[in-house]
């Protein structure tokens, strides 16, 4: 599996800013409050962080196999999978939080209601961009050690 893109990244954050902004300012009376939706890409991070941590030790310590003891090669790799969705799910949220922060920054005399979304809109920014570093922390931490011998694996010629 190769890592994400940091390149797709900041294209899914692009793309997402763009359209916050945009759809912001045509469906403004439409939209529900943003609230506490934040809370949850903070959930995310905190499982994020715990498990990355947890298949780190697992594989220094040895503890990645097929045993019952051991921690399934399957889990590494689906963990590592959900790092990378993590990754793209905070772009995105990171995305529509500088687009949401921007629209009302720039309309905080002009609207009511911008005064009220602005703290919301930053903790969406702020809770995104923690969630991009998790899900990447995440990728990473279950990444193999390189092998020490010189053949890479490979069988010693004959």
């Amino acid at each position: 599996m190769t890592r994400v893109a940091k390149s797709t990244l900041a294209l899914v954050a692009l793309v997402a800013a763009v359209a916050a902004y945009v759809l912001v300012g045509a469906f403004l009376r439409a939209l529900t409050p943003i609230g506490f939706g934040w809370v949850t890409l903070l959930a995310v991070t905190a499982v994020d962080v715990l498990l990355a941590l947890r298949i780190r030790a697992a594989i220094s310590d040895g503890g990645v196999g097929q045993d019952r003891s051991q921690m399934h090669p399957l889990t590494v790799a689906r963990s590592a999978a959900l790092g990378q969705a993590s990754a793209v799910l905070g772009s995105a949220a990171t995305g529509i939080g500088v687009g949401l922060t921007s629209y009302f920054l720039t309309r905080l005399g002009d609207l009511a209601v911008a005064g009220a979304e602005l703290p919301a809109s930053v903790a969406v920014l702020a809770s995104g961009a923690v969630l991009v570093g998790a899900g990447l922390f995440l990728e990473s931490a279950c990444e193999t050690p390189p092998d020490d011998d010189e053949n890479g694996g490979l069988a010693e010629p004959a």
